[in-house]
């Protein structure tokens, strides 16, 4: 996104290791290894221990957003009655399945799909549907809404059951037992990356900030996918490696840092080299999010993986309205913000609910005011260039003058 001269070198290493995880995906049959179609939060190490590739829906339709596909292969679900505003990672998604369009070079049929109802009611559908249309089965972990109360050990002794149960559904599809020795392995590769993206995170404290939320989103395809595997470790180690030695050199992701901001909320996949640009020119580096924060928080027990797995669905995607303003509030004194631009994403329900609340407390107790973002996570259609141009000008107007 930046010049040669200042880009993260690192980073370039992205597009080959993305191409061979599809390649691999591809020829997984002759490889002897099995297909799942999963959502971001799945334990992805005990697939990997179980020789099954996970394949998750949204990061290929984020491909399919940030080559500007997105209007092209929407057409053929919402011709099926699919209508616009239904999350766009949902409708890329449809949209690769029904045409065959594919920018990794295409998908192979899955053996089976994995997802949860703890993050929104959308996926559920979305995975049913998909489930039908390759006629393969779906595995559903249903999670209990805990309103916030203190651990429920029947809610617990819930989710850990279907956990377990999803073993034995995976050793059927695989035709052979989960090897915990090999899980815990995985388990540890697993941990040990996390960590450093939570190291990489957290070098962004530094001022100027080495790395921007702009090449976090960029970069995060291999936490969400591969870790627990020796490509995210090693990719992970190279970048923070990269990272620590721009802070030492004062190297930041931007020549001249004058405002340091927090972003809410989904990425806009399609419009993001434009702005990152736009803010820029006004001298602003988007510096902490909670879009990647998760994998930064996630370590798992080798000894009980099943205690880590549930209480990740039972209490860490329970994102209410407090838990948002007291992480927006920690993450301004760690990131020493002076602004945030909260995304009220047209087609993300979930994480739009009570953006103006949100805004207006986090201003109420920190003084510094917000900015509004209209628009989507992927559909340009919903969003406006000139708005947002207009917008951000008259907010950072506000942040230099203090009107």
């Amino acid at each position: 996104m930046k010049s040669s001269d200042t880009s993260i070198q690192t980073l370039k290493l992205l597009r080959g290791l993305n191409e061979k995880y599809y390649e691999e995906a591809r020829n997984a049959a002759e490889l002897g290894k099995r297909v799942g179609f999963v959502n971001v939060f799945a334990p992805t190490e005990l697939f990997y221990a179980m020789d099954i590739i996970p394949i998750y829906p949204e990061n290929h339709a984020v491909f399919l957003q940030a080559r500007k596909m997105t209007s092209d292969i929407t057409a053929e679900p919402e011709r099926l009655g699919y209508t616009p505003g239904l999350c766009s990672y949902a409708l890329c998604d449809l949209g690769s399945a029904f045409t065959g369009i594919s920018p990794v070079g295409g998908l192979p049929k899955p053996d089976f799909f994995l997802t949860t109802n703890a993050q929104c009611g959308t996926l559920t559908k979305w995975f049913e549907r998909m489930s039908e249309f390759f006629e393969v089965p779906l595995y559903l972990i249903d999670v209990p809404f805990t309103g916030d109360k203190s651990p429920n050990n029947h809610c617990n002794a819930y989710i850990q059951s279907q956990l377990r149960d999803l073993v034995g559904f995976l050793e059927e599809i695989c035709g052979k037992s989960l090897d915990r020795d090999r899980l815990a392995r995985v388990i540890e590769m697993s941990n040990q990356t996390t960590a450093l993206w939570a190291d990489i995170l957290d070098a962004a404290a530094a001022i100027p900030a080495p790395i921007s939320v702009f090449d976090q989103f960029f970069s995060m395809a291999p936490i969400v996918a591969q870790r627990g595997s020796t490509v995210a470790l090693e990719f992970y180690r190279k970048l923070k490696t990269e990272v620590l030695e721009r802070v030492e050199n004062g190297l930041g992701a931007m020549p001249h840092e004058k405002h340091r901001l927090y972003w809410d909320s989904l990425p806009l996949w399609h419009d993001l080299k434009w702005l990152s640009d736009l803010l820029d020119s006004f001298g602003a580096c988007l510096v902490s999010t909670i879009y990647t924060l998760p994998w930064a928080e996630f370590r798992l027990d080798p000894e009980n993986p099943f205690d880590s797995w549930t209480e990740e669905y039972l209490h860490y995607f329970d994102w209410h309205l407090n838990r948002r303003v007291d992480l927006i509030l920690r993450q301004k004194k760690r990131y020493h913000l002076n602004g945030f631009i909260y995304h009220n994403d047209r087609s993300c329900k979930m994480f739009s609910m009570a953006i103006p609340q949100i805004k207006r407390i986090v201003q109420e107790k920190t003084g510094v005011p917000g900015f509004i973002l209209e628009g989507d996570h992927g559909d340009p259609r919903f969003c406006s260039r000139e708005q947002i141009e207009k917008g951000l000008a008259n907010y950072f107007e506000i942040l230099e003058t203090g009107r």
